[in-house]
C-alpha cells in the first residue's frame, strides 16, 4: 500500500514546492509588460530584462509594447517599438526605432532589440516602485569621423537559386527557380529591377492492369520586372514600371507592358509603420504574343488596360488589419475586367481571445490568353495550362483562446520550445 501512496505524496509535495518557487518569480510592485512582436526572442528578453512582470494578454498590462517592421533599401529592416502606457501610465506613449543590416547576425539583432526595450522602459520604470533597480550608464563619446561615403551608392544586388525534388516509385517532381535583382532605395526614390525564371517537371507512372502509362507535365516561366518610383510630397508619389513575361501555363510566348503610375496616401508616408490608406492608378499599353491561337482567334495583339486599387493597412495595440481592393479592365472591351478583394486581420478581441483571418476573392472576366480548344483530361489533372474560370478564391480563418495565469515570466528551455 505504501509503495502506491508514496509516489502520489512525492508528486504533491514537488508540485507544491514548484508552485511556491513560481510564485516567488512574480515581482512585487513591478509593472506588468506585454510584448506584441512576431520576430522577437521573448525568452532572451525575459532573461535580459528580469525586473518586470511579463503577462500573456495586453489587457493585463501596464505597458503594452507593439513592434512593427519595414524592409529597408539595403535588404535589412527598420524595427519600430511603440510603447503604450495603460492604467497608472495612461497617456504616456513613446516610439523608438533602429535599423538592421542584411548581414547582421541574429544575436546582434537580439541584443539591439533588448537595448531599445530598456531605453523605452526607463520612461515608465523611473516612475515606478522599482526605480531603484535601474542603473543608467553612458558610452564615452566617440571621436568625430568624416562622413562615410557609400562605395555602392545605395545599390543592392541579390542572387538566388532554389532547387527542390521529391519522388516515389511511380511519381517524381523537380523544381528549379533562379532570380537576380538590383535595387536602389533613397529618401525620395525607389528603383527595383528583377529577372526570374522557374522550371517545373512532374512525371507520373500509372499501371492500368494492361500496360504502364507514363505522363509528364512541364511548365516554364520567365519574367523581367522593373519599377522606378518618385516622391512628390508626404501624400503623393508617381512612377513607371515595366514587365516582360513568358509563361507556358498562361499561353504567353512573349508579353511586354509599360505602366505609368500615380499614388495618393491619405495618411502621411511618415506614419506608414502604423497606418496607410493608399489609392493607386496605372494605365498599361501591352503587347502579347501567344503560344497558340486564343479563343478570340488571336496569335498576337496590342492592348490598353487600366487598374485602380485601394489598400488600407492598420497596426494597433489590439491587432493588425489589411484590406486591398482592385479593379482592372481593357479599354477595347470594358466587359473584359478583373475584380480582386484581399483581406487579412489578426485581432485580440478580448482577454485571451484572438481571431485571425486571411481571405482572397477574384472575379475574373479578362482571360484573353486562353488557347482555343478544350483542355484534355491530362492537361486538367496535371495543371499544364490555364483553365477558363469566372472566379478564384482561397482563405483561412482561426481562433484561439487562452486562460489561466496572467504572468509569463519564466524561461524554461527543456526539450525545446
Amino acid at each position: 500500500m505504501l509503495h502506491k501512496i508514496l509516489p502520489a505524496v512525492l508528486f504533491l509535495v514537488s508540485s507544491f514546492i514548484y508552485s511556491q518557487t513560481t510564485q516567488q518569480l512574480i515581482k512585487d510592485n513591478a509593472p506588468r509588460v506585454f510584448i506584441n512582436c512576431t520576430f522577437c526572442d521573448l525568452n532572451f528578453i525575459k532573461e535580459q530584462i528580469p525586473i518586470v512582470n511579463y503577462v500573456n494578454d495586453r489587457n493585463d498590462a501596464d505597458i503594452n509594447i507593439l513592434f512593427t517592421s519595414e524592409r529597408t533599401g539595403s535588404g535589412g529592416y527598420e524595427r519600430t517599438a511603440i510603447f503604450y502606457g495603460q492604467n497608472n501610465y495612461e497617456g504616456r506613449n513613446d516610439t523608438l526605432k533602429f535599423s538592421t543590416s542584411p548581414n547582421e547576425s541574429e544575436n546582434l539583432t537580439r541584443d539591439r532589440t533588448v537595448e531599445i526595450l530598456k531605453l523605452g522602459l526607463v520612461n515608465y520604470l523611473s516612475k515606478s516602485a522599482i526605480a531603484d533597480k535601474i542603473l543608467i550608464s553612458f558610452k564615452a563619446p566617440e571621436q568625430v569621423k568624416e562622413t562615410e561615403v557609400d562605395p555602392w551608392d545605395f545599390w543592392v544586388f541579390r542572387l538566388g537559386l532554389n532547387a527542390y525534388m521529391n519522388g516515389v516509385e511511380s511519381y517524381d517532381y523537380y523544381y528549379l527557380n533562379g532570380n537576380i535583382s538590383a535595387s536602389r532605395v533613397k529618401e525620395n526614390s525607389k528603383l527595383f529591377i528583377r529577372f526570374s525564371g522557374s522550371y517545373n517537371e512532374n512525371n507520373y507512372e500509372y499501371d492500368n492492369g494492361v500496360e504502364i502509362e507514363n505522363y509528364k507535365s512541364l511548365s516554364r516561366y520567365f519574367d523581367f520586372y522593373a519599377h522606378n518610383y518618385f516622391a512628390i510630397d508626404e501624400h503623393w508619389s508617381w512612377g513607371i514600371s515595366t514587365n516582360l513575361t513568358k509563361s507556358t501555363y498562361n499561353n504567353i510566348d512573349f508579353s511586354c507592358l509599360l505602366s505609368p503610375e500615380i499614388e495618393y496616401n491619405f495618411f502621411p508616408y511618415s506614419e506608414s509603420n502604423k497606418r496607410q490608406l493608399r489609392l493607386d492608378y496605372k494605365i498599361s499599353p501591352t503587347y502579347n504574343k501567344y503560344g497558340v491561337e486564343t479563343i478570340f482567334f488571336k496569335t498576337e495583339e496590342t492592348l490598353l488596360s487600366q487598374q485602380l486599387s485601394a489598400t488600407l493597412s492598420l497596426i494597433e495595440p489590439w491587432g493588425s488589419t489589411s484590406v486591398s481592393l482592385s479593379g482592372s479592365n481593357f479599354f477595347h472591351d470594358m466587359n473584359k475586367y478583373r475584380f480582386e478583394l484581399y483581406t487579412y486581420f489578426s485581432w485580440q478581441l478580448f482577454r485571451g481571445f484572438s481571431l485571425n483571418c486571411d481571405l482572397s476573392y477574384s472575379k475574373i472576366k479578362n482571360q484573353i490568353s486562353l488557347p482555343r480548344g478544350n483542355a484534355t483530361l491530362e492537361e486538367v489533372l496535371l495543371q499544364r495550362r490555364q483553365l477558363e474560370t469566372g472566379y478564384s478564391f482561397w482563405g483561412s480563418i482561426g481562433v484561439s483562446y487562452s486562460f489561466g495565469s496572467i504572468y509569463n515570466n519564466i524561461v524554461n528551455p527543456r526539450f525545446g520550445n
